[in-house]
C-alpha cells in the first residue's frame, strides 16, 4: 500500500468507509481491480491525499495508520495479503513485525554492495522479530540493449550474496528495462499484460512464491 501504488495500478478512486455486513462501525473499502480470474484489493496513503501533497507524517502516525489498514478495512476472504514496506528498520516494520507477528518476509535489494547491506539490516530485524524470510528479489538487474549486450549497471551478485549470506532463495532478478517504467506511468504494470524479460520475470516469481515458496493456505 504504498504511496505511489494508485498511480502504479491505474487506479484514482478516493478509499471510503461504510458499513458492512452489520458492523457496529464504519470499514474502509479498498479499491479493487480485477487481474485476471481474480480481484486484486488495494488501500494506500496514495488514496488519502493528492498527489503532490506532502505526507508528512512522524513514525507513531505511520505506525497507526498500518495497524488501522490492517484491522479496519473490509478485506473479506484474501489468499494473500501483501504490504509493501519502505526500505529500512524504522517505526513501520516495527508496527507490522508486532501486529502480524507470523508474517513471512520478501527481502528486496539491487546488485550494489551498498544496497546490500541495507537488506542485510532488515534481515536482520525481521528474523529478531521471529518474523520468517522466505526469499530475495534482486532489483535493477542488468541491463540488455537492441543489440544482445548485457550491461550491470548497478552492479552485479549482490541479490545472490545476500540469499548466500542469509540462508535464503533468490526468487528472482529483474531486469532493468524501460518498458517497466512505462507500464507503471501509465498504470499499467508490465507484470499483469506486458511483454518481455522483466515481464516473464515478475510472473517467474510470483509462481514459484505462490506453487512452492508460500502456497496459499486452503
Amino acid at each position: 500500500w504504498g504511496f505511489s501504488v494508485p498511480r502504479l495500478l491505474g487506479i484514482s478512486d478516493r478509499m471510503e468507509a461504510r458499513q458492512v455486513d452489520g458492523s457496529d462501525k464504519p470499514k474502509i473499502v479498498p479499491n479493487e481491480r480485477t487481474v485476471g480470474n481474480g480481484v486484486l484489493k488495494v488501500v494506500s496513503t496514495g488514496f488519502l491525499v493528492e498527489e503532490d501533497t506532502a505526507l508528512m507524517w512522524r513514525g507513531l502516525m505511520l505506525t497507526k495508520a498500518v495497524e488501522q489498514f490492517l484491522r479496519d478495512v473490509q478485506w473479506g476472504d484474501l489468499d494473500y495479503l501483501l504490504i509493501d514496506m519502505p526500505p529500512g528498520t524504522g517505526d513501520v516494520q516495527m508496527g507490522v513485525a508486532k501486529l502480524l507477528p507470523r508474517a513471512e518476509v520478501v527481502i528486496v535489494t539491487t546488485p550494489a554492495v551498498g544496497a546490500q547491506k541495507v537488506a542485510g539490516r532488515a534481515v536482520d530485524m525481521a528474523r529478531k522479530s521471529y518474523l520468517e524470510v522466505i526469499g530475495v528479489i534482486e532489483n535493477m538487474s542488468a541491463f540488455t540493449c537492441d543489440h544482445g549486450e548485457s550491461y550491470a549497471l548497478f552492479g552485479e551478485g549482490g541479490g545472490q550474496s545476500l540469499a548466500d549470506e542469509i540462508g535464503a532463495p533468490l526468487l528472482g532478478k529483474v531486469p532493468l528495462e524501460a518498458e517497466v517504467a512505462a507500464g507503471g506511468d501509465a498504470g499499467d504494470p508490465v507484470s499483469l499484460a506486458g511483454t518481455g524479460a522483466a515481464a516473464d520475470e515478475f510472473r517467474r516469481i510470483a509462481e514459484r512464491i505462490l506453487s512452492e515458496i508460500a502456497p496459499p493456505t486452503p
